[in-house]
C-alpha cells in the first residue's frame, strides 16, 4: 500500500485520504452536546437525530449525551460530569466506530520519534 497519488507501479494501492484531524472534525460536528453548554457558549450544538432512529440512516455516527451512565452503550466516555455514549442498538454508529478505530491503528506506525542526540567534544 503506498499513501498518496499513483506511484506508477501494478503492484501497489494508493490511497490519498483526509488526515484523522478532518475526520475527527466531521464526526465531532455529529456529537450530541449538552444544552447547558450551548446556553453558557462554551460549544456549538451538534447535530443529532432523535434516538431510537432507524437504523442506517441519519448522520453515520450518533454520540448521545447524558448526566448518568448510559444503561444500552455500546462504548461510553465520562467527560466533564457527562456521559458521551454509543446506543448499542445503533448499528450504523458502532460500525463507523469500528472504521474509525481501525483508521487510527493504520496510522500508527509504532515509530517513535528518535530523541535528541547532543555531541560534546571530548579533545578539548
Amino acid at each position: 500500500m503506498n499513501y498518496g497519488g499513483y506511484s506508477g507501479r501494478d503492484d501497489e494501492i494508493d490511497m490519498m485520504t483526509r488526515s484523522m484531524l478532518q475526520i475527527m472534525l466531521e464526526f465531532a460536528a455529529v456529537v450530541q452536546v449538552p444544552q447547558s453548554d450551548v446556553e453558557q457558549g462554551r460549544a456549538t450544538p451538534g447535530i443529532v437525530d432523535a434516538p431510537g432512529a432507524a437504523a442506517l440512516s441519519g448522520p453515520p455516527l450518533r454520540v448521545l449525551v447524558t448526566d448518568t451512565p448510559p444503561k444500552d452503550a455500546d462504548v461510553a466516555v465520562q467527560y466533564d460530569k457527562k456521559w458521551f455514549w454509543i446506543a448499542d442498538t445503533d448499528i450504523q454508529s458502532k460500525y463507523t466506530f469500528g472504521i474509525i478505530m481501525l483508521l487510527f491503528s493504520i496510522a500508527d506506525t509504532g515509530i517513535k520519534g528518535a530523541a535528541p542526540v547532543v555531541t560534546i567534544p571530548a579533545n578539548q
